[in-house]
């Protein structure tokens, strides 16, 4: 007998629910799962996609037949994820941890988050990282109140990163710690006829880690509203990316390590350059870029590229203006001396957040540099902080790193600490 398309919902949730009880109950032990629990595990994970194929199939067929259409099967279906991110939206998980009750579509997307990453310790609802990463997700997102396309919430994150836009590798969906190689010291050398060979063996070869650190950003906000109002998910998806990757660089851009917990400060590590209290020169500023290129960086493959704080930016369009040197700056382009430059409060940032006192610059080959955002996030609804004022709090937790590869090799600096 055919089962209705209630009954295959049924069954699909069941084998989820099975699959969440194996997790939990390997977490609770803090332990891998056994190999019998595996094997039930990857069992009732393909039941739970064969099924996804079955109700996806089904519910066409019903719709096409509403529509007095005749049904046409390609013999490529929709896939699961394509079929869930449609039905998805961050105001229905924003809703169900305002209510408690999970269930539907966002129960699945949170099985699946916890299914991607099992040991990142999710709190409340947890989204998976195909949602973040996808522009078919929240499609009541998709495009804000001035009818501009917003793109998935990865989208929002790079689009907010000046690190990024400077050149760094922005990796998403990280699904444990992330190894990148460091070759250094490697030489090479030709070889006379019956003689040796110049080549030294000074190479080495290490490497950095990311690993996820978890950054939460908090909203106050009615969850009815929410979920009743698609401007206002559009306008809380980028709001809360740019939130998050405001702090994400300002650990990473800090003139010292922030709150533990967090990212260390790259810029803090960096040593080669000026600091002091004299105020900065067109030679202050050049002098970064000379540096670097006196370390045999590999100008072609290199992406390189100025930051500066709001100040130093001020004060090298003065030098500009003042001192005129022939190219040394477009604000068309954004270039200094042909290299692309950014801005942002963040370098050079107080142990507080606020912008740093001082002129702060920093030039280098981005490439060097790694960025890493883990498995998917997690949103909390906190009924109680805002209570007074009638509104609750949503806590949305992500999973952040940053790391150079050769910091001292790849970056320069000049700090002016008394303009």
């Amino acid at each position: 007998m055919n089962k209705t398309l209630k009954q295959l919902r049924e069954e699909r949730q069941v084998s989820l629910d099975e699959m969440t009880a194996l997790i939990n109950v390997a977490e609770a032990e803090d332990r891998n799962l056994t190999d019998d629990e595996q094997k039930s595990f990857d069992t009732t994970e393909k039941n739970v996609n064969d099924l996804a194929s079955r109700i996806d199939r089904l519910e066409r067929s019903l719709e096409l037949a509403k529509n007095n259409t005749p049904v046409s099967f390609s013999t490529q279906d929709v896939t699961k994820t394509d079929k869930d991110l449609k039905r998805f939206s961050f105001g229905a998980v924003a809703q169900a941890a305002y209510t408690g009750k999970v269930d539907g579509i966002v129960k699945e997307m949170d099985t699946e988050a916890r299914m991607e990453a099992p040991g990142s310790m999710f709190r409340g609802i947890a989204i998976p990282a195909s949602v973040l990463q996808s522009r078919t997700a929240l499609p009541a997102a998709s495009i804000d109140a001035r009818g501009t396309e917003v793109g998935s919430f990865v989208d929002q994150l790079q689009a907010n990163s000046v690190l990024a836009a400077a050149g760094a590798n922005f990796y998403t969906g990280l699904q444990a710690d992330r190894k990148f190689p460091i070759i250094s010291g490697v030489t090479a050398a030709f070889l006379a006829e019956n003689g040796g060979s110049g080549a030294s063996e000074a190479g080495n070869l290490t490497n950095i880690t990311l690993s996820p650190n978890k950054c939460i950003s908090m909203v106050g906000m009615s969850a009815e509203l929410l979920a009743q109002n698609p401007a206002v998910e559009a306008a809380l998806q980028r709001n809360l990316a740019s939130a998050i990757m405001a702090q994400f660089e300002q650990n990473l851009l800090a003139a010292a390590n922030q709150s533990a917990g967090g990212p260390d400060s790259i810029y803090a590590d960096v040593t080669a350059g000026t600091s002091g209290t004299a105020a900065v020169t067109i030679a202050d500023i050049l002098a970064c870029e000379t540096l670097i290129l006196e370390n045999n960086v590999n100008a072609a493959a290199a992406r390189f590229a100025y930051i500066f704080n709001g100040s130093a930016l001020g004060a090298a369009k003065g030098l500009a203006g003042a001192n005129y040197v022939a190219g040394f700056m477009d604000n068309f382009q954004k270039t200094i001396n042909n290299t692309p430059y950014h801005v942002t409060s963040n370098l050079g940032a107080a142990a507080d957040g606020t912008a740093g006192a001082g002129d702060y610059v920093m030039f280098g080959d981005f490439s060097d540099m790694h960025l890493g955002q883990f498995g998917g996030m997690s949103v909390l609804f906190d009924p109680y902080t805002n209570a007074a004022k009638g509104l609750g709090r949503l806590v949305v937790t992500t999973l952040l790193d940053g790391k150079a590869a050769q910091t001292t090799q790849t970056f320069s600096r000049f700090i002016d600490t008394n303009s």
